[in-house]
């Protein structure tokens, strides 16, 4: 009988193991069993409020496995008749591999499995198929491994600063006829920027900054056909141009130079990142701290400036290290002196 279980309470383990249970009522179950081996069934049933035949039960757990019979069993079945074949199963899993981009939703729309969403989102983390989405952070510095991979001098982005939107350059500029646009280029595995500024927002500038540019990399004995310069589509980069002309900017690059010139995808502001991070930090770091006194004194400090953030600026997200820096571990056949292209009016290359 269940009676003859109520034996004074084992001295010795397993009774005194401690046990780790994530089950809520482990700790109520095993008081009610210490009370009924101490007062009975039927007392323990009156304080706990329950029946005897559950008092019962937990005693008899108890006293086959002790602390183990006080857990609760599964009440799954033991077979399934209508769970996913392994053929099936293999068949979504190797799909899933092909196109991890696609959700369970997705896969039975667009592959025909014939499968519930729910079962094979189970299958998916069976076999750790699911990946929680990126943060801005970890996407931010996959893109810096890709673009650090870049053979040196080879990638540019180039983009026009307005200069006219500065409330501290502003009466600078408009009392000492200072420039209002900057042209820039950034390389893109080690960080350089290039500068260049006029009057005018033109195709015609573009043109000659990009020429400029393009010849002093030829001059240093770079191979320009395997350049690539990305633009967004503004009209100073030929972005509205259907038939493009001898001279223009897209000829210039394409024709003259034998370099490639792609255009950033519509609506996407991320695809200029680079070039626009370097906009915003000469504009923290020169623009809002100098003041100009004359059109000589503008040049010779972004002069300045171009060939300290060149090669002694220490750029956090490049591992504290200048674009002079990497340069010399990637590429140390490329002189330093490739740096040495000074910021100019464009203006005056128009004579």
């Amino acid at each position: 009988m269940i009676l003859d279980a109520l034996a004074p309470l084992p001295t010795t383990p397993p009774y005194y193991t401690m046990i780790c249970s994530s089950d809520p009522k482990f700790a109520l179950r095993h008081e009610l069993v210490t009370y009924a081996f101490k007062k009975g069934i039927k007392a323990a049933a009156r304080c706990y409020e329950c029946s005897k035949n559950t008092v019962r039960k937990w005693v008899r757990r108890f006293a086959s496995s002790h602390n183990q019979g006080l857990l609760p069993i599964s009440r799954a079945p033991h077979s399934c008749p209508h769970k996913t074949s392994p053929a099936l199963e293999a068949k979504c899993v190797a799909q899933r591999k092909k196109t991890p981009g696609f959700g369970s939703r997705r896969l039975i729309a667009e592959f025909a499995l014939q499968i519930g969403h729910n079962a094979l989102d189970r299958i998916f983390r069976h076999h750790q198929l699911t990946r929680p989405p990126k943060r801005r952070h970890h996407r931010k510095n996959d893109l810096r491994a890709v673009k650090a991979a870049y053979a040196p001098f080879t990638r540019f982005q180039m983009d026009v600063k307005y200069l006219t939107d500065l409330p501290f350059y502003w009466p600078q500029m408009q009392a000492n006829g200072l420039p209002r646009f900057q042209y820039t280029l950034r390389e893109l595995s080690c960080g350089a920027q290039f500068l260049a500024y006029s009057n005018e927002l033109s195709k015609t500038y573009s043109t000659l900054a990009v020429d400029r540019f393009l010849t002093h990399l030829k001059n240093h004995g770079l191979d320009t056909a395997q350049i690539v310069i990305t633009t967004d589509l503004g009209t100073e980069n030929d972005g509205d141009t259907t038939h493009y002309q001898v001279g223009g900017f897209h000829w210039t690059i394409e024709q003259k130079h034998h370099a490639q010139h792609r255009f950033n995808p519509p609506a996407c502001p991320n695809a200029n990142a680079d070039v626009e991070s370097v906009h915003n930090t000469i504009e923290t770091e020169l623009f809002e701290a100098q003041v100009f006194s004359s059109k000589a004194d503008f040049f010779a400090k972004t002069a300045t400036y171009q060939l300290w953030y060149n090669a002694a600026r220490k750029n956090s997200s490049r591992g504290y290290k200048s674009p002079a820096d990497l340069l010399a571990l990637k590429a140390p056949n490329i002189s330093p002196t490739i740096f040495l292209l000074h910021p100019i009016p464009l203006e005056s290359l128009l004579h």
